[in-house]
């Protein structure tokens, strides 16, 4: 789930106003540990108890995102939240400034990640329509920087890119994506390769299906070894999905 979404149909919506104590937070980007204790404006509630729940502050383009587990049982908000928010901490301080990101505000407390919150909306509510070439064009360019700067998202998806105006572009939710670091060894560089891959692959397919190109034709330009591998690596997630939903 994307940390900056627009304001969908799922949303449990909130007060259309914001508390003066959550705008001078808003405005000063300080004590954002407190604006858990506050309505927020809106609400995107996680998808089951391993997903995040994303609160909104403020008004889109001008307000705060608050990724939070803090509503998750104590399995998942130690196990899973702890370690994700820190993850997606350390990937967000790595690309600091590249543009095509939302800007970070920083970690609230062990359970929680402030960010600016976009006024876009998900690329996955675009699904069916056939879109401008140049979107994909500009997502390239921000994943290319994302690489340059060592940093792979690995797990790209139309969930995770927001359209503003004038095919404006985001990519948002770094929670799982992969920081090479300043002195890697050769296993680091190594899988961080491998997550380049996944985000050429992903964007591949992105391309393809949203500007009416056949997915399977489009994948044929790539070097099929990378194309191999990707496919591998999900039938692998997919036997691990299908193991979880046994249990």
């Amino acid at each position: 789930m994307g940390v900056i979404i627009s304001m969908m149909a799922n949303w449990q919506a909130g007060s259309d106003t914001t508390s003066l104590e959550a705008q001078h937070i808003i405005d000063a980007k300080q004590g954002l540990e407190q604006l858990e204790s506050i309505e927020p404006v809106s609400r995107h509630i996680g998808r089951n108890m391993s997903k995040a729940s994303v609160l909104f502050f403020g008004k889109a383009g001008a307000g705060i995102a608050l990724k939070t587990y803090r509503a998750n049982n104590l399995l998942a908000r130690n196990l899973a939240g702890r370690s994700l928010i820190a993850r997606e901490v350390k990937a967000y301080a790595a690309v600091a400034g590249i543009p095509g990101l939302p800007q970070c505000y920083g970690r609230v407390g062990s359970f929680a990640l402030a960010t600016e919150w976009v006024d876009a909306e998900p690329l996955a509510t675009r699904i069916g329509e056939q879109l401008d070439p140049q979107i994909f064009d500009r997502i390239e360019h921000i994943v290319a920087d994302l690489h340059l700067s060592g940093v792979a998202l690995g797990d790209l998806h139309h969930r995770d890119v927001l359209l503003g105006e004038h095919c404006t572009v985001w990519i948002i939710d770094l929670a799982a994506a992969f920081v090479m670091g300043e002195r890697p060894g050769w296993s680091r560089r190594r899988l961080f390769e491998r997550f380049k891959e996944s985000d050429i692959v992903n964007l591949t397919r992105m391309r393809a299906r949203f500007t009416g190109q056949d997915i399977e034709e489009a994948l044929t330009q790539l070097d099929p070894a990378i194309v191999s591998r990707y496919r591998k690596g999900k039938r692998i997630k997919s036997s691990w999905d299908w193991l979880r939903r046994k249990k």
